[in-house]
């Protein structure tokens, strides 16, 4: 059954250590298209002194305190208490063309089920504090363009990152389930179907989005992308990405014992490629099982 493009939409931002980047976001946020039918919940998942200074202002949506839960759990938090049917969920260093809700509720309303819109990251801000300034190959970000809907990225240097390049690959029907929590929508009665997001991923950085994703596909809900649905992630530096990263690759692949998913440390490393998944998969496919079907 198709949502019919009033259905209620809520907005679940995680947020908890990036005061700057969080600012920009929710200048996005209400810079978007009929925003005012749309609720905003922000996730204040064991907040920095500096990101509750900052949602202790006037802000554009709901605040619920979380002691610290991680992405997959204070997403989780928010998706209970929102009101909409519609749930949409980004991070707290996403910008936002102001199309980006109307384009996941359009997406929506054609085939409801797991969308994901287009990823980009935005490399000259990873080092520095505040993206209102600007970076290499990045102008000053505006605030008020942000809040007035009329911000773009033309003359921003954009990098398309290895799991954005599989996602869109040409053989992405092999791995439909790859998919980036940071812009993604999802019915409510889908995200109550499977259970919501793992919480049991905890503080560590990755994988709880594709986790979703993949147990979303098993049932058999459809996994579209939406490349009309665009953000842009504020690139930062995490030292421990991809220690942290690796802990949580273990543990899905202990839930997705196939070549795809065993062969995601080709694609979710350091030097991660589209190409060396590719042929890791062939590797392992010589002697594993496929992915199981949906049911």
């Amino acid at each position: 059954m198709a949502l019919a493009p009033a259905t209620p939409v809520s907005l679940v931002i995680p947020v908890h250590c990036k005061p700057q980047r969080l600012a920009l976001t929710l200048a996005a946020v209400q810079g978007q298209d009929g925003i005012g039918d749309v609720e905003v919940l922000l996730v204040a998942d064991n907040p920095s002194p500096a990101v509750a200074a900052l949602l202790a202002t006037p802000s554009v949506g709901r605040v619920i305190a979380s002691p610290g839960l991680g992405r997959a759990g204070a997403r989780n938090l928010g998706a209970r208490a929102a009101r909409g049917d519609l749930l949409v969920f980004i991070d707290d260093d996403i910008l936002l063309e102001r199309d980006f809700l109307a384009r996941h509720r359009a997406a929506q309303a054609r085939t409801p089920g797991l969308v994901h819109g287009q990823l980009r990251e935005i490399p000259g801000l990873s080092r520095i504090a505040d993206p209102a300034a600007g970076g290499p190959g990045c102008a000053p970000v505006s605030a008020a363009a942000l809040r007035a809907g009329a911000w773009q990225p033309e003359g921003i240097r954009l990098l398309t990152n290895a799991l954005a390049q599989a996602i869109e690959h040409a053989d992405a029907a092999r791995w439909p389930w790859l998919a980036a929590g940071a812009n993604l929508s999802v019915p409510r009665r889908h995200w109550q179907q499977v259970g919501g997001f793992d919480a049991s991923y905890g503080t560590r950085w990755g994988m709880e989005d594709i986790d979703f994703a993949y147990r979303l596909w098993a049932a058999g809900v459809p996994v579209m992308r939406a490349p009309e649905a665009r953000g842009y992630h504020m690139s930062h530096g995490e030292a421990a990405r991809w220690d942290d990263h690796h802990v949580n690759l273990r543990k899905f692949q202990r839930l997705a014992n196939c070549p795809e998913a065993l062969a995601l440390d080709a694609l979710l490393s350091a030097n991660g490629s589209v190409q060396r998944y590719r042929q890791r998969i062939d590797q392992i496919r010589q002697t594993a099982a496929p992915c199981a079907a949906p049911l």
